[in-house]
């Protein structure tokens, strides 16, 4: 048995679901659900359920294996000699991929937020079976993915929110500068005719006040928090998927199946010297570095300060040598497989 303790939101919970299957399958063994974070901090609450996943959650007696400290109070008052075959816990430090985690055994407790393709490889069919919807998208997701696909479409993931109200979490993720954003669409813009901007947002009011874009803009606005899946549903379907440095957006780019899909994601995702970043872009994406110097998106004013930026294909820490221009331009491994 591997379980996985889920924690966070649904980006989060997803990275954990998917370590957790790619250990199940190797050990040809039952995927379990520690859902027991939702009763004491429910502030993202669980989402997983919104899709066909196969895994069960844990259940009393199951409950009673995992290590004491992560027990709820219902099954802590059970004294140590009758949790038989505690599973031995596997704890993500520090932060990021190494070998070593995909090595583990049998009866793992998995705790930690494995963000990187690097902790599941070889099961991606898998996952775009079991993080399909269980539901019928509304009426108003279906719509939007139909202009998606009928037209060269974009999708702006502008994620605002803690990252620049809660000062321990700005402390921690870089701030995107609006530059960011042009920059990644004009470079998809100058290889494509009548593009169309899907742009989806914690915080559309000020994406609808700062955003200057030259292409046709639609703010994705009638989803709410019960239904945010669908807004990751619709970014999927995108020909191009400009992420934020957001789990959220990482996973609608991840599940991307268009055979002409491509991605942006931002050179640097944590402020340095927080967290290690090196493994968490997939190296099929076109990866955009904004150098600035003033203003980032924390600001009510437009300004970006003084900016210059550049594109370049494979993963975040992928050959990166030239100068910084003006203009965004792209610099293409010939070596590089398209991703799956």
């Amino acid at each position: 048995m591997i379980v996985t303790r889920l924690d966070g939101g649904l980006g989060n919970q997803m990275f954990q679901y998917a370590f957790g299957s790619y250990l199940a399958n190797k050990h040809a063994t039952q995927l379990v659900l520690d859902l027991s974070s939702y009763q004491t901090g429910p502030q993202h609450g669980y989402m997983l359920d919104r899709f066909q996943i196969s895994a069960t959650s844990l259940d009393h007696l199951s409950s009673q294996r995992i290590p004491k400290r992560y027990r709820t109070v219902a099954s802590n008052w059970l004294p140590d000699w009758l949790s038989l075959n505690i599973l031995r816990r596997v704890k993500e430090r520090p932060f990021g991929f190494d070998v070593k985690y995909i090595k583990s055994s049998d009866n793992s407790y998995l705790v930690g937020y494995w963000q990187s393709e690097k902790f599941f490889p070889g099961i991606r069919d898998e996952l775009l079976k079991q993080f399909t919807p269980v539901a019928e998208l509304s009426h108003a997701s279906q719509r939007v993915i139909g202009c998606m696909q009928s037209a060269p479409s974009i999708s702006l993931h502008i994620r605002r929110g803690d990252y620049v109200s809660n000062a321990e979490t700005a402390q921690i993720y870089e701030q995107l500068s609006l530059e960011y954003y042009q920059t990644s669409l004009q470079w998809f813009v100058d290889q494509h005719e009548r593009v169309k901007v899907f742009v989806f947002s914690n915080d559309l009011p000020w994406c609808r006040e700062h955003l200057r874009l030259s292409s046709p803009t639609h703010f994705v606005d009638h989803t709410r928090g019960h239904s945010a899946h669908e807004d990751l549903v619709m970014m999927s379907h995108a020909a191009c998927n400009v992420i934020a440095n957001s789990t959220f957006s990482w996973w609608a780019a991840y599940l991307n199946n268009r055979d002409d899909r491509t991605a942006c994601a931002p050179a640097r995702w944590f402020r340095p010297g927080t967290l290690n970043d090196e493994h968490l872009l997939s190296p099929a994406w076109q990866v955009v570095d904004v150098a600035q110097s003033d203003e980032t998106m924390r600001g009510d004013s437009g300004n970006t300060g003084s900016l210059s930026a550049r594109v370049t294909h494979g993963g975040a820490h992928a050959n990166q040598s030239g100068s910084h221009l003006p203009d965004a331009t792209i610099k293409e491994h010939s070596n590089q497989k398209k991703a799956a």
